[in-house]
């Protein structure tokens, strides 16, 4: 009997220790085979992601603005998967690989690049190491350019060793779509110098100097200083990488020529109204000056004059007449309070109020462009009116989007924004900015072969959160035409807190005669003044 319970026993355990082993095998064959699976071959497998090749961005010539080039990233499975560099010249990976060329490899990649370093930096903007657009156009049209990336995955054996051929790829990469702008790297390359050389000039803290075609709307330049090498954009201060034609500002003395418009436009003056000649004006309990001294004719002047002396207690008087209510549908018609939509994300709509919350003193003082924030686009757009008999343009600086087997082509035209003045008063309108400028306050701007209409603007420079005015800060600015009677091209220059002169004359005009006047020959403009 005991031998017989013993072998009970035994038989027992055993048959307890094959369910044990089934289970066991259930367990690891049955319930945990893809887990498994998955983890031996994470233990010889690697997935790394390849960066598309990221599309192209020419100037409106064809020339190369951005582009990508081959890279290479080195890795090692010796020990254990690791990258040692990424996106390296492959010299530099050829030298890593020399090291140990059993357990060292490298795969190609792309690497964007900057070949005209500096030039348009806030417009073009940069990609990150993952190949996305992280500013400007590389930001705005990301979705176009950054294409689709790919995957590989290689293999080693148990000790770490790469098996031959097992590098393969198991989704292919797609080629981004091709970004051609506007801009003209030509004049762009004017304009940076022609700013660049004024900020210098005048210590100031920064600049921009845009130039737009006056009938289709494209930006042909758009200068901003300081900026950044976008090849090497982590060396930069961050606050340089935000393009600042984004931002709005308070225009100054070229938004008198809205005003000035408006009041054409409303009825409520015409070219033979006078003005009365005042050093001060009060409105709304605010005393309003001139920001220089006026030599005055008599106790009236004309319209001309007011804008040729940029004399702010008469444009008060046309806002007077106006009234807030016209004045602000006036405002609207050009589309300040809008954003353009020129093409780059982020654009700001500037500061209009409603009128009926107006304080009282805001009719007057927005006739010389202070309490309204406009951004340097949309001011460029409003005074296309005056070169388009009354019709406004869209500004747009993307020309076209393709992609490279030619199955996807976008262009871009261009497109009218609204009709603000009659043709009538576009032309009054010129002939104003043509006295301004041969015997105003812009004959600094005078060209010896083309005509030349325009607005001089020095604005203080307002504080932050609406808490008054810097003293002794201001923004010099000059916006202006040429040639006038067929206008081609428009131009605005600003210089944020010059030192020495705060003139936008001073300051802003011979900038502004430069850069048009090589722009127009560039551009085999026919002389208008011969």
């Amino acid at each position: 009997m005991a031998n017989r319970k013993r072998l009970y026993v035994l038989f027992l355990v055993i048959v307890l220790g094959w369910l044990l082993v089934i289970v066991r095998l259930f367990d690891l064959q049955i319930i945990k085979h893809r887990e498994l699976v998955n983890k031996s071959l994470n233990q010889r497998t690697r997935i790394i992601n390849l960066s598309a090749c990221r599309g192209d961005i020419y100037d409106r010539n064809g020339e190369i603005l951005a582009t990508s080039v081959d890279t290479y990233t080195v890795f090692t499975q010796k020990g254990g998967f690791r990258f040692l560099a990424h996106k390296l010249p492959l010299a530099e990976a050829e030298k890593l690989k020399a090291a140990d060329p059993k357990a060292i490899f490298f795969i190609k990649e792309k690497k964007r690049i900057y070949p005209r370093g500096r030039t348009a930096a806030q417009v073009l903007g940069f990609v990150g190491r993952d190949n996305e657009g992280l500013s400007g156009i590389e930001l705005s049209y990301d979705k176009y350019l950054c294409g689709k990336s790919g995957r590989v995955v290689t293999e080693g054996d148990p000790e770490g060793r790469e098996l031959y051929g097992a590098l393969r790829v198991i989704e292919p990469r797609e080629d981004g779509m091709n970004v051609t702008l506007t801009i003209d790297q030509n004049i762009q390359y004017v304009a940076e110098r022609v700013i660049e050389e004024q900020i210098s000039k005048y210590r100031a803290a920064s600049g921009m100097l845009i130039v737009m075609d006056a009938k289709t709307g494209e930006i042909l330049a758009l200068a901003s200083k300081p900026d950044f090498n976008p090849n090497e954009y982590a060396k930069a201060d961050r606050r340089l990488w935000h393009p600042r034609v984004l931002d709005p500002y308070e225009p100054g003395s070229t938004f008198k020529l809205i005003a000035m418009a408006a009041g054409l436009q409303q009825g409520v003056i015409d070219l033979n109204t006078k003005l009365k000649a005042l050093d001060q004006i009060e409105v709304g309990g605010k005393i309003i000056s001139n920001s220089h001294k006026i030599k005055w004719p008599g106790p009236y002047i004309s319209l001309s004059k007011a804008l040729e002396e940029s004399i702010n207690t008469a444009m008060a008087q046309i806002g007077l007449k106006l009234g807030s209510e016209k004045y602000y549908n006036s405002i609207k018609d050009f589309g300040f309070g809008q954003i353009t939509d020129f093409g780059l994300d982020g654009e700001s709509r500037g500061i209009v109020r409603h009128w009926q919350s107006w304080y009282k003193p805001d009719v007057a003082m927005m006739t010389f462009g202070q309490s309204i924030a406009v951004t340097p686009l949309q001011l460029l757009s409003a005074i296309s009116a005056f070169a388009n008999n009354g019709r406004m343009v869209k500004p747009y600086i993307i020309k076209k989007i393709e992609s490279v087997d030619g199955s996807f082509v976008k262009v871009y035209a261009n497109e009218e924004r609204g009709r603000p003045v009659s043709p009538k008063v576009a032309e009054e309108m010129k002939q104003l900015m043509s006295n301004v400028v041969v015997k105003g306050s812009g004959r600094k701007a005078k060209m010896q072969w083309y005509s030349v209409g325009g607005k001089t603007g020095t604005a203080q420079k307002a504080a932050q959160g609406g808490r008054g005015y810097l003293k002794g800060h201001y923004i010099a600015s000059f916006i202006g035409l040429a040639p006038l009677q067929q206008p081609r091209l428009i131009a605005l220059v600003i210089v944020d807190d010059p030192k020495g002169s705060i003139w936008g004359e001073t300051v802003c005009g011979p900038a502004f005669q430069e850069v048009v006047e090589y722009s127009l020959r560039y551009l085999n403009t026919k002389p208008d003044l011969l």
